[in-house]
């Protein structure tokens, strides 16, 4: 069994690897947010630009 000391210096390793591991998520998926709209947005643009060439022929 762990002393009281063990068992803090254990609760504080714990705590800071899951404050990582949300930190690493929530990167993540910040980062795949804005791949999504920026590829929506090239996606507009490209359709804007075919429109404009179909009706300037």
């Amino acid at each position: 069994m762990l002393n009281n000391k063990g068992f803090a210096i254990s609760t504080i390793l714990y705590s800071l690897l899951i404050m990582a591991t949300l930190i690493l998520f929530l990167l993540v998926a910040n980062l795949g947010f804005e791949r999504r709209t920026t590829n929506d947005l090239v996606n507009e643009i490209t359709d804007e630009l075919n429109e404009f060439a179909k009706t300037h022929k």
